[in-house]
């Protein structure tokens, strides 16, 4: 497995690994900047200051802010797909346990922590004046909705169901959705195993003889 690049061994890395290292230096920077004083107020030059980078520097690798904004909601978007891919990925094949498998994964440290999500509802925020951040969410939210549903139809045929597989998927995506935002305005000490078994009880209530089995 290779070495991490690090501030320490930069130097003796070649040109793509350096240039990787320092854009994901300005992301998480950006990330920092957005979730303090949201996007207008992000300037290149503060995302320069948090990275401890020049501008120079910055303008080398992302020629405008906007460049930048829009990578770093891609990384977003792809750190949060590939979260729950792969948990399904591990997951056994049963429709019942990879329902499972996504919830949890949608509470997961990496992804569910409260500046992320601030930084999430942020660019939300803006996805209606900017066709661009429409096309890299919505392509997001399709993927999981879509997903979700088709397990909800999976285990509709295996077993009662109280709600038809559409209003079920929409149901569970709905609560995990009120859930992240409890992270970011909710009162502090909401704890991820809790949102996860709140969950678990509404698809238990929805299913109620659906086995792990």
């Amino acid at each position: 497995m290779p070495t991490p690049v690090t501030e320490k061994n930069f130097a003796g890395r070649n040109r793509k690994s350096q240039s990787e290292f320092r854009k994901q230096q300005l992301i998480e920077a950006t990330m920092d900047c957005i979730d303090k004083l949201g996007i207008s107020q992000t300037t290149l030059a503060r995302i320069a200051a948090r990275a401890g980078l020049s501008q120079g520097n910055l303008l080398f690798h992302f020629q405008t802010k906007e460049a930048l904004l829009e990578q770093t909601l891609r990384f977003l978007n792809d750190e949060y797909k590939s979260n729950w891919q792969d948990a399904l990925a591990a997951a056994p094949e049963n429709p019942g346990l990879q329902l499972r498998a996504m919830i949890k994964a949608s509470f997961a440290a990496r992804i569910c922590n409260r500046k992320k999500i601030s930084v999430w509802m942020a660019f939300w925020g803006e996805s209606r004046s900017r066709p661009a951040y429409m096309r890299v969410c919505g392509a997001n939210d399709k993927a999981f909705s879509d997903r979700l549903l088709a397990l909800c139809e999976a285990i509709e045929v295996q077993t009662d169901a109280r709600l038809s597989a559409s209003t079920a998927a929409l149901s569970i995506e709905g609560m995990i959705d009120g859930l992240w935002q409890n992270f970011l305005i909710g009162p502090s000490g909401f704890k991820r195993d809790q949102a996860i078994r709140a969950v678990f009880e509404l698809v238990d209530a929805i299913y109620p003889g659906l086995t792990d089995e």
